[in-house]
């Protein structure tokens, strides 16, 4: 009797850490295991499915994607430095977190697409901030080179695709 009554209290143990574990409450908190250093370029640029060069057009509003609270913003694709059919308008997501963009600006932004859901576009990779990049032929600073070339040199490596304007 001790030895059935061990196994039913193992199984509970086991379904509840498991439950826990992997379905996250409504409205609880939830964070993302980040596998690169936010703030290397190099990193980014291999984490990320796309990297591309972009001006913001506007902002659309705010929306719940996959219990993911976000800001939507359409954006204008310009210059693709990795990632495959980025053209023309796309609408970006961002965590309320994150620092708001601005209208007009352009920015290199690292994505990775909701393949799940087609219509929502790309996200900025997790705890990513796109980088402001007014002018592509502007100098990369320490990076060498100009922005352009940096982007370039990073996403090559990666096999990605330098197309675009």
């Amino acid at each position: 009797m001790a030895l059935a009554g061990t196994a039913v209290f193992a199984a509970l143990a086991w379904a509840t850490h498991h439950q826990l574990t992997t379905t996250p409450a409504p409205g609880a908190a939830v964070e993302a295991m980040v596998l690169h250093d936010p703030s290397d370029d190099a990193e980014v640029a291999a984490a990320a499915t796309a990297v591309w060069h972009g001006t913001v057009l506007r902002r659309t509003g705010d929306r719940t994607i996959a219990g993911i609270p976000s800001v939507r913003y359409e954006v204008e694709v310009g210059r693709v430095f990795k990632g495959e059919g980025m053209a023309g308008t796309v609408t970006v997501t961002l965590t309320p977190d994150d620092r708001p963009l601005r209208d007009g600006a352009r920015y290199i932004f690292p994505t990775v697409p909701w393949e799940d859901i087609a219509r929502d576009g790309h996200a900025v990779l997790a705890e990513v901030q796109p980088r402001p990049a007014g002018d592509l032929t502007a100098s990369a600073g320490a990076a060498g080179g100009t922005v352009a070339e940096h982007w370039t040199r990073l996403t090559s490596a990666e096999g990605g695709s330098a197309s675009g304007a």
